[in-house]
Protein backbone atom coordinates (compact mmCIF):
# COMPACT_ATOMS: atom_id res chain seq x y z
CA UNK A 1 0.00 0.00 0.00
CA UNK A 2 2.22 3.12 -1.08
CA UNK A 3 -0.51 6.00 0.49
CA UNK A 4 0.13 4.99 4.43
CA UNK A 5 1.15 8.19 5.69
CA UNK A 6 -0.89 9.31 8.93
CA UNK A 7 -0.94 12.66 10.88
CA UNK A 8 -0.14 14.91 7.94
CA UNK A 9 -1.48 18.07 9.25
CA UNK A 10 0.36 17.59 12.47
CA UNK A 11 3.50 16.79 10.23
CA UNK A 12 2.95 19.60 7.99
CA UNK A 13 2.39 22.24 11.37
CA UNK A 14 6.01 20.12 12.63
CA UNK A 15 7.70 21.27 9.18
CA UNK A 16 6.51 24.42 8.85
CA UNK A 17 6.71 25.33 12.60
CA UNK A 18 3.49 27.18 12.40
CA UNK A 19 -0.16 26.32 11.90
CA UNK A 20 -1.75 25.15 8.51
CA UNK A 21 -3.98 28.38 8.42
CA UNK A 22 -0.89 30.57 8.89
CA UNK A 23 0.34 29.00 5.27
CA UNK A 24 0.80 31.57 2.57
CA UNK A 25 -0.56 29.73 -0.63
CA UNK A 26 2.29 29.76 -2.52
CA UNK A 27 3.58 27.40 0.53
CA UNK A 28 0.43 25.58 0.10
CA UNK A 29 0.95 24.87 -3.30
CA UNK A 30 4.24 22.96 -2.58
CA UNK A 31 2.64 20.26 -0.34
CA UNK A 32 -1.25 19.56 -1.07
CA UNK A 33 -0.75 19.05 -4.46
CA UNK A 34 0.57 15.46 -5.28
CA UNK A 35 1.21 15.25 -8.65
CA UNK A 36 3.80 16.81 -11.29
CA UNK A 37 2.76 20.35 -12.35
CA UNK A 38 1.46 21.20 -9.20
CA UNK A 39 -1.05 23.96 -9.51
CA UNK A 40 0.35 24.86 -12.37
CA UNK A 41 -1.03 21.71 -13.85
CA UNK A 42 -4.43 22.33 -12.68
CA UNK A 43 -4.94 25.66 -14.02
CA UNK A 44 -4.17 24.20 -17.53
CA UNK A 45 -6.54 21.36 -16.79
CA UNK A 46 -9.56 24.52 -16.18
CA UNK A 47 -10.39 25.92 -19.23
CA UNK A 48 -11.68 22.31 -20.75
CA UNK A 49 -13.94 21.92 -18.03
CA UNK A 50 -15.97 25.05 -18.53
CA UNK A 51 -17.09 25.79 -14.60
CA UNK A 52 -19.04 28.25 -13.22
CA UNK A 53 -20.46 29.40 -10.10
CA UNK A 54 -23.46 27.27 -10.89
CA UNK A 55 -21.23 24.21 -11.20
CA UNK A 56 -20.41 21.05 -9.25
CA UNK A 57 -17.36 18.99 -9.84
CA UNK A 58 -16.28 15.86 -8.79
CA UNK A 59 -12.43 15.22 -7.75
CA UNK A 60 -11.86 11.43 -8.07
CA UNK A 61 -8.80 10.69 -6.22
CA UNK A 62 -8.54 13.54 -4.20
CA UNK A 63 -5.56 13.05 -2.22
CA UNK A 64 -4.80 16.23 0.12
CA UNK A 65 -7.16 18.27 -1.80
CA UNK A 66 -5.30 21.18 -3.09
CA UNK A 67 -6.61 20.43 -6.23
CA UNK A 68 -10.03 20.85 -5.20
CA UNK A 69 -9.46 23.97 -3.85
CA UNK A 70 -8.27 25.51 -6.47
CA UNK A 71 -10.63 24.88 -8.82
CA UNK A 72 -13.57 26.36 -6.35
CA UNK A 73 -11.42 29.54 -5.60
CA UNK A 74 -10.88 29.50 -9.43
CA UNK A 75 -14.38 29.04 -10.51
CA UNK A 76 -16.57 29.32 -7.63
CA UNK A 77 -18.37 26.23 -8.23
CA UNK A 78 -18.92 23.31 -5.72
CA UNK A 79 -16.64 20.13 -5.50
CA UNK A 80 -16.79 16.76 -4.00
CA UNK A 81 -13.65 15.24 -3.41
CA UNK A 82 -13.63 11.25 -2.98
CA UNK A 83 -10.73 9.49 -1.85
CA UNK A 84 -9.75 6.05 -0.91
CA UNK A 85 -7.15 7.17 1.82
CA UNK A 86 -9.06 8.13 5.36
CA UNK A 87 -6.19 9.93 6.56
CA UNK A 88 -5.81 12.34 3.38
CA UNK A 89 -9.26 12.76 3.43
CA UNK A 90 -9.03 14.34 7.19
CA UNK A 91 -5.77 16.27 6.30
CA UNK A 92 -7.94 17.75 3.02
CA UNK A 93 -11.03 18.63 5.09
CA UNK A 94 -8.69 20.56 8.22
CA UNK A 95 -6.75 22.16 5.27
CA UNK A 96 -10.43 23.33 3.39
CA UNK A 97 -11.34 24.75 7.10
CA UNK A 98 -8.63 26.37 7.05
CA UNK A 99 -9.12 27.65 3.80
CA UNK A 100 -12.11 28.89 4.41
CA UNK A 101 -13.83 26.61 1.62
CA UNK A 102 -15.72 24.58 3.79
CA UNK A 103 -19.04 25.16 2.23
CA UNK A 104 -17.45 24.75 -1.10
CA UNK A 105 -15.19 21.85 -1.11
CA UNK A 106 -16.19 18.77 1.01
CA UNK A 107 -14.21 15.43 0.80
CA UNK A 108 -15.51 11.65 1.13
CA UNK A 109 -13.60 8.61 2.38
CA UNK A 110 -15.42 6.11 -0.70
CA UNK A 111 -15.03 4.91 -3.79
CA UNK A 112 -16.52 6.92 -7.06
CA UNK A 113 -18.68 3.57 -7.86
CA UNK A 114 -20.32 4.01 -4.61
CA UNK A 115 -21.49 7.58 -4.96
CA UNK A 116 -25.22 8.23 -4.72
CA UNK A 117 -25.43 11.54 -6.92
CA UNK A 118 -25.15 10.92 -10.27
CA UNK A 119 -25.41 14.72 -11.82
CA UNK A 120 -22.20 15.88 -11.84
CA UNK A 121 -21.72 18.58 -14.30
CA UNK A 122 -18.02 18.03 -14.04
CA UNK A 123 -15.29 15.32 -13.21
CA UNK A 124 -11.18 15.32 -12.77
CA UNK A 125 -8.85 13.02 -11.81
CA UNK A 126 -5.15 14.12 -11.41
CA UNK A 127 -2.39 11.25 -11.27
CA UNK A 128 -5.09 8.19 -9.74
CA UNK A 129 -5.02 5.48 -12.86
CA UNK A 130 -1.63 4.27 -12.29
CA UNK A 131 -2.78 2.63 -9.35
CA UNK A 132 -5.84 0.88 -11.01
CA UNK A 133 -5.65 -2.16 -12.97
CA UNK A 134 -9.08 -1.98 -14.65
CA UNK A 135 -9.03 1.22 -15.86
CA UNK A 136 -11.97 1.07 -18.37
CA UNK A 137 -14.43 0.18 -15.30
CA UNK A 138 -12.53 3.36 -13.59
CA UNK A 139 -13.67 5.36 -16.43
CA UNK A 140 -16.71 4.04 -16.68
CA UNK A 141 -17.51 4.63 -12.73
CA UNK A 142 -17.01 7.97 -13.11
CA UNK A 143 -19.21 8.31 -16.20
CA UNK A 144 -22.03 6.99 -14.23
CA UNK A 145 -21.74 9.94 -12.11
CA UNK A 146 -21.72 12.43 -14.53
CA UNK A 147 -24.83 14.18 -16.87
CA UNK A 148 -24.42 13.71 -20.64
CA UNK A 149 -22.38 16.75 -22.23
CA UNK A 150 -20.40 16.71 -18.74
CA UNK A 151 -16.76 17.00 -19.27
CA UNK A 152 -13.59 14.84 -17.60
CA UNK A 153 -10.10 16.13 -17.44
CA UNK A 154 -7.33 13.70 -16.88
CA UNK A 155 -3.85 14.66 -15.95
CA UNK A 156 -1.97 11.40 -15.93
CA UNK A 157 1.24 9.39 -16.48
CA UNK A 158 1.44 6.78 -19.11
CA UNK A 159 4.56 4.57 -19.56
CA UNK A 160 6.16 5.22 -22.96
CA UNK A 161 9.23 2.91 -23.79
CA UNK A 162 9.55 -0.83 -22.79
CA UNK A 163 11.76 0.49 -19.90
CA UNK A 164 10.83 0.61 -16.37
CA UNK A 165 10.83 3.42 -14.18
CA UNK A 166 13.45 3.34 -10.77
CA UNK A 167 11.94 2.31 -7.54
CA UNK A 168 9.92 4.02 -5.60
CA UNK A 169 7.70 6.49 -7.12
CA UNK A 170 5.09 8.74 -5.80
CA UNK A 171 2.39 6.50 -6.64
CA UNK A 172 4.47 3.37 -6.08
CA UNK A 173 6.74 1.92 -3.63
CA UNK A 174 7.92 -1.11 -4.59
CA UNK A 175 5.72 -1.75 -8.11
CA UNK A 176 3.19 -4.19 -7.34
CA UNK A 177 0.24 -1.77 -7.16
CA UNK A 178 1.59 0.14 -10.18
CA UNK A 179 -0.34 -0.56 -13.96
CA UNK A 180 0.79 1.81 -16.05
CA UNK A 181 -0.74 2.40 -19.80
CA UNK A 182 0.61 3.69 -22.63
CA UNK A 183 -0.93 6.75 -23.82
CA UNK A 184 -2.95 5.17 -27.06
CA UNK A 185 -4.00 2.55 -23.85
CA UNK A 186 -5.52 4.71 -21.38
CA UNK A 187 -7.42 7.37 -24.46
CA UNK A 188 -8.82 3.89 -25.72
CA UNK A 189 -10.10 2.92 -21.70
CA UNK A 190 -11.55 6.16 -21.55
CA UNK A 191 -13.22 6.26 -24.68
CA UNK A 192 -14.67 3.09 -23.82
CA UNK A 193 -16.40 3.78 -20.66
CA UNK A 194 -18.92 6.63 -22.55
CA UNK A 195 -16.74 9.28 -23.25
CA UNK A 196 -15.52 10.80 -26.71
CA UNK A 197 -12.13 12.70 -26.90
CA UNK A 198 -11.73 16.47 -26.69
CA UNK A 199 -8.40 16.97 -26.44
CA UNK A 200 -5.35 14.94 -25.73
CA UNK A 201 -1.86 16.68 -25.36
CA UNK A 202 1.31 15.31 -23.93
CA UNK A 203 2.30 17.58 -21.17
CA UNK A 204 5.96 16.05 -21.06
CA UNK A 205 8.19 18.58 -21.96
CA UNK A 206 6.57 21.26 -19.71
CA UNK A 207 6.65 18.79 -16.79
CA UNK A 208 10.25 18.15 -17.42
CA UNK A 209 10.66 21.88 -16.98
CA UNK A 210 8.46 22.54 -14.13
CA UNK A 211 10.96 19.52 -12.12
CA UNK A 212 13.72 21.51 -12.66
CA UNK A 213 12.30 24.12 -11.50
CA UNK A 214 10.66 23.03 -8.45
CA UNK A 215 13.56 23.10 -6.31
CA UNK A 216 13.72 26.70 -6.41
CA UNK A 217 10.43 27.35 -5.70
CA UNK A 218 10.60 25.11 -2.87
CA UNK A 219 12.94 27.26 -1.66
CA UNK A 220 11.23 30.64 -2.63
CA UNK A 221 8.45 29.17 -0.43
CA UNK A 222 10.86 29.64 2.64
CA UNK A 223 8.82 26.40 4.53
CA UNK A 224 10.11 23.02 5.87
CA UNK A 225 6.43 21.75 4.85
CA UNK A 226 6.89 20.29 1.54
CA UNK A 227 5.52 17.75 -0.21
CA UNK A 228 9.06 15.22 -0.55
CA UNK A 229 9.53 16.16 3.09
CA UNK A 230 6.06 14.83 4.01
CA UNK A 231 5.97 11.64 2.44
CA UNK A 232 7.93 8.00 3.13
CA UNK A 233 10.83 8.37 1.05
CA UNK A 234 9.29 11.09 -0.77
CA UNK A 235 12.92 12.86 -2.47
CA UNK A 236 13.93 10.02 -3.69
CA UNK A 237 10.25 8.99 -4.87
CA UNK A 238 10.17 12.69 -7.09
CA UNK A 239 13.64 12.26 -8.40
CA UNK A 240 12.82 9.11 -9.83
CA UNK A 241 9.58 10.56 -11.46
CA UNK A 242 11.38 13.18 -12.74
CA UNK A 243 14.39 11.01 -14.04
CA UNK A 244 11.57 8.68 -15.83
CA UNK A 245 9.80 11.56 -17.45
CA UNK A 246 13.02 13.14 -18.52
CA UNK A 247 14.72 10.16 -20.09
CA UNK A 248 11.25 9.14 -21.80
CA UNK A 249 10.42 6.01 -19.96
CA UNK A 250 7.45 7.88 -18.85
CA UNK A 251 4.94 10.50 -20.60
CA UNK A 252 2.74 13.36 -18.73
CA UNK A 253 -1.00 13.59 -20.94
CA UNK A 254 -3.64 16.52 -20.37
CA UNK A 255 -6.75 14.87 -21.78
CA UNK A 256 -10.52 16.88 -22.06
CA UNK A 257 -13.09 14.03 -22.72
CA UNK A 258 -17.32 14.49 -22.89
CA UNK A 259 -19.29 12.10 -21.53
CA UNK A 260 -22.03 10.86 -24.77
Amino acid sequence: MTYTETDLVAAMEQLAAEHVGALSQPQLDGIDQFHAGGAEAVERLLPSLRLDPTTTVLDVGSGLGGPARQVARSSGCAVVGVDLTASYVDAATTLTEAAGLSEAVRFLVTDVADLQRRDFDAAFTIHVQMNVADKARFFAGIADHLRPGARLAIFDVCRTGTGEPNLPLPWSIEGTDSYLATPDELVAAVESSGFETVEWVDESAWVVDWFTELGARLVAAGTGATLPALLDDGPTRMINFAAAVSDGVLSVHRGAFERR
